[in-house]
């Protein structure tokens, strides 16, 4: 069974996790909505595939790797396809942001289906011989 992962977005860590991912076996899936060209450049090199967000919404989990500043639009931004979805992923919002925003983002995220998880990153993007 091959585990689908979702990551938003395909920046330096999200293309960097998604490679390690995908070079484990995942089959790794990303939003290229409203990015540059260079993170689509990141993400085809990193392995990542570009889906719609109601794609984003089958797999089996989804990481929000953005900005802080970000993270609670993204997950307004994803709630009405993982309302419809059938698959309900773990959503798993894996950015520094500050307890009222992980509230806020769990209230979002809650009447989609999802099990919520408030995550972090520490350190620097990962290589694939550095894991």
């Amino acid at each position: 069974m091959t585990i689908t992962v979702a990551i938003i977005a395909p920046g330096e860590m999200g293309s960097a996790i998604g490679s390690v991912l995908a070079a484990a076996g995942a089959d790794v899936l990303t939003s290229l909505a409203g990015r540059s060209v260079a993170s689509a450049g990141r993400a085809r090199a990193a392995g990542l595939r570009a889906v719609s967000d109601a794609e984003i919404a089958e797999a089996d989990v989804v990481l929000s790797v953005v900005p802080p500043r970000g993270a609670w639009a993204v997950a307004e931004r994803l709630a009405p396809a993982l309302t419809a979805g059938r698959s309900k992923p773990v959503y798993a919002d894996c950015n520094a942001v500050s307890p009222q925003t992980v509230w806020r983002i769990a209230e979002i995220i809650a009447p989609t289906g999802c099990r919520f998880v408030d995550g972090g990153i520490i350190g620097g993007p990962p290589a694939a011989n550095n894991y």
